[in-house]
């Protein structure tokens, strides 16, 4: 796929010269052609991650997700150590930015559910959606006193933000609030671990997200 947007945009850029006698930039080329991928990746894979800007940075995004697209067999959801708690949360966005809802589950080390979460979050694009997600199972855990002072997972499958929660560096100013929130709230548990998870084991979380859109009303549940 890549050497067909770097072939297209070398002619595009070999049609200015000849027909327009524009002077050629490199820089720009370079920036139009990663733009042109990530784009033609977000309309064939909606999950895709990562923005123009991301892939600028670095490539190793891109290499990390297109090696997490390889066949995965066997991929299940595992339950957390004894005495620890795991949620799986998920976000969902219906247009980048759009209609946005977040979804969330709870359970011990033997699989009990133990809460449940699936709500509206406004017009957001999908990877603050899934950040939303991760703080509000922060919060409800916060106002639970049976998880003060306990062990804490929190698993998505956004790897964006699951290295935002893990690298302070990494993190957008924009969104100081949200992550300051986050960072208040974990002095309520002895540990809280963000850790990525794929799709595949996170079924409930992702339908639970996808679910709000169609809801009213907000709604969480401690079982």
């Amino acid at each position: 796929m890549l050497f067909f947007f770097v072939t297209w945009s070398l002619w595009l850029l070999r049609n200015d010269e000849i027909f327009k006698q524009k002077i050629p930039n490199y820089d720009t080329l370079f920036f139009l052609i990663v733009t042109r991928l990530c784009l033609w990746l977000k309309a064939i894979e909606p999950d895709f991650p990562h923005s123009s800007s991301d892939l600028l940075r670095s490539a190793e995004g891109l290499i990390r997700w297109t090696n997490s697209q390889t066949l995965r067999t066997g991929v299940m959801w595992s339950p957390p150590m004894t005495n620890r708690f795991k949620w799986n949360v998920d976000g969902s966005s219906i247009g980048k930015p759009g209609p946005s809802v977040i979804g969330g589950v709870l359970r011990n080390h033997h699989g009990i559910l133990l809460g449940i979460f699936s709500l509206s979050v406004g017009i957001l694009d999908s990877n603050i959606a899934e950040l939303r997600a991760v703080v509000k199972a922060i919060e409800l855990s916060a106002s639970n006193c049976f998880l003060h002072h306990k062990h804490i997972i929190i698993e998505s499958d956004s790897a964006n933000v699951i290295s935002w929660m893990n690298n302070p560096h990494n993190r957008s100013w924009i969104h100081h609030k949200l992550f300051s929130s986050s960072q208040r709230l974990a002095s309520c548990f002895d540990s809280i671990t963000y850790t990525h998870s794929y799709r595949e084991s996170n079924h409930m979380a992702d339908h639970l997200a996808k679910q709000g859109v169609h809801k009213i009303f907000d709604f969480v549940a401690w079982l």
